[in-house]
């Protein structure tokens, strides 16, 4: 039992990790102002031909394609006055296998999110200091995605253009990923640059993600510490006994 309660404790903890990463992806997949961004820092319209009215809607398209909300992510712009469609067929290839892993982001956030409610509820019913215990690992959870973040910050200040690469190699199963920046629209919208830009971006934002809610759970544990001290000192006080004089009976009465 004791084993079992082990193992779910710690399933609790790896589960903020992946619970802020999920999120936290889930927002800037969904942020119109980092597409824009974007475009606005690496020259996108220049570099394309496309004005920044169309590259916003190329950026709305493609936030609803990655929700299911459309069918296809292909668009049509308006490129030396005439209309042309802005993907080829292996970009929108590669644009399918981006929407599996936003998809698979979703459904690890629903999971993770939910075994951490359910977890709570249940220890908080079963165990006499289950609140304490849920902050604990609230605490832990994220000093363990702070450390993630670390690592992999510093291999990414050493050699990002690797673990880019290797990411990649993990998440595709096709060659699809590997596109021209002279004809292919996909790398044009979203340079190597941008993706480094938006690798900062989120391990900032999960990063302040831990230290806030890390830092609510470990107030709540000094809280709670503190308040059990204080309720113990009183209990020790109201129990104490008066010191019983021990003079026999007789002086007692000479006193008196």
């Amino acid at each position: 039992m004791k084993k079992r309660a082990r193992v779910a404790h710690w399933l609790f903890i790896i589960c903020f990790p992946l619970l802020l990463l999920t999120t936290t992806v889930r927002l800037l997949v969904n942020s119109i102002h980092i597409y824009e961004y974007g475009f606005h820092r690496y020259a996108v319209s220049e570099v394309t031909g496309i004005d920044e009215s169309q590259l916003r809607q190329v950026a709305i398209r493609l936030i609803d394609y990655f929700n299911s909300s459309v069918d296809t992510p292909q668009i049509k712009v308006v490129k030396d006055g005439k209309y042309v469609e802005l993907f080829h067929h292996y970009e929108l290839i590669h644009l399918n296998d981006v929407r599996a892993l936003f998809r698979l982001d979703y459904l690890v956030q629903s999971a993770v999110l939910s075994y951490i409610v359910v977890y709570a509820l249940l220890l908080s019913l079963w165990k006499k200091r289950g609140c304490q215990d849920l902050a604990k690992g609230i605490a832990q959870g994220c000093i363990v995605t702070l450390v993630i973040v670390a690592l992999l910050g510093v291999i990414s200040i050493f050699n990002f253009e690797w673990l880019f690469t290797q990411f990649h190699h993990i998440g595709f199963r096709n060659p699809y990923w590997m596109l021209d920046p002279s004809k292919d629209c996909l790398i044009m919208l979203f340079p190597p640059g941008f993706w480094q830009d938006v690798a900062i971006i989120a391990a900032g934002t999960i990063v302040v993600e831990a230290v806030l809610l890390g830092g609510l759970a470990w107030t709540a544990v000094f809280v709670s510490q503190r308040r059990t001290r204080l309720t113990k000192v009183d209990t020790d006080k109201k129990l104490r006994i008066p010191p019983i004089s021990c003079r026999p009976f007789s002086d007692r009465q000479k006193s008196t």
